[in-house]
Parts: C-alpha cells; sequence; structure tokens
C-alpha cells in the first residue's frame, strides 16, 4: 500500500470520525431501556408494566407533577423525556424508536 493511499485513508477516517460518533449518539441502544427499567420492577411487578402503551404519558406526568404520588415523582425527575419513553417502549414491547 503506498503512503498515498494510507495518507487518504486516515484523511478519510480523521474526517468521518465525528460523523460516526454523532450518528452513534442518535442510534437508541434497546437494552438502555431495559436497564433503566430494571428499577421499576423493585416496586412494580412487570406484568403489571408490561402493553400500557399510556406509561409514557404517565411517567411525564409524574415528572411534571400533574399527577400527584409521592414516590414517583422524584424518581420520573432523575430521567429525561427520551429515557421515559425508553422504559414505556421496553415494558410495552415496543422498540425504542
Amino acid at each position: 500500500m503506498s503512503a498515498r493511499t494510507i495518507w487518504l485513508l486516515l484523511a478519510g477516517l480523521a474526517a468521518g470520525g465525528p460523523a460516526l460518533a454523532q450518528l452513534h449518539q442518535q442510534l437508541p441502544d434497546p437494552l438502555l431501556g431495559r436497564n433503566w427499567a430494571a428499577g421499576c420492577t423493585g416496586c412494580h411487578a412487570s406484568d403489571w408494566l408490561s402493553g400500557r402503551d399510556a406509561l409514557y404519558a404517565t411517567l411525564l406526568d409524574f415528572k411534571s407533577g400533574r399527577r400527584p404520588a409521592t414516590v414517583m415523582q422524584q424518581l420520573s425527575r432523575g430521567y429525561d423525556d427520551e429515557q421515559l419513553r425508553a422504559i414505556a417502549d421496553h415494558f410495552s414491547g415496543r422498540p425504542a424508536p
């Protein structure tokens, strides 16, 4: 392999690296929702949460204070909206968008 070819490959990798890193950050990891949801099963049976399409809206209501609760308001504030979506998607059986 010539020095010019190696130089072009390295330049291409250097130029494309940030774009690949950004793409990786945008793609959801399907295991993240499962990992975040693991904390929920300490208090809630996973069967009770499974298939609940309204779970995301409920979590947002807890986070905003629209739905009164003792513990859930505090816990839901520890997640951003994308994390809450991933948790709800995990329990409803849908892949994260």
